[in-house]
């Protein structure tokens, strides 16, 4: 379980307000500032997988969650 506090949510949702086609042309660093990566193995992820897996059908390339470990 986390909290996070109202002030610090995006005010929008990047992996729904992006266009698929071009999110998959950022290179990964901007990918995960947009929200397509996993901070800490935990945080941002949808279902216990990377939102660039899920949404962009692409593997994450920063390795595996915290209960994969």
């Amino acid at each position: 379980m986390n909290y996070c506090a109202g002030w610090i949510r995006q005010q929008e949702n990047q992996q729904l307000g992006i266009p698929v086609e071009v999110a998959r042309t950022f290179a990964p660093r901007l990918r995960e500032l947009c929200g397509f990566g996993v901070y800490s193995g935990l945080i941002g992820h949808i279902d216990r997988r990377s939102p660039a897996d899920v949404v962009l059908g692409e593997a994450d390339s920063d390795g595996g969650m915290v209960w994969d470990v």
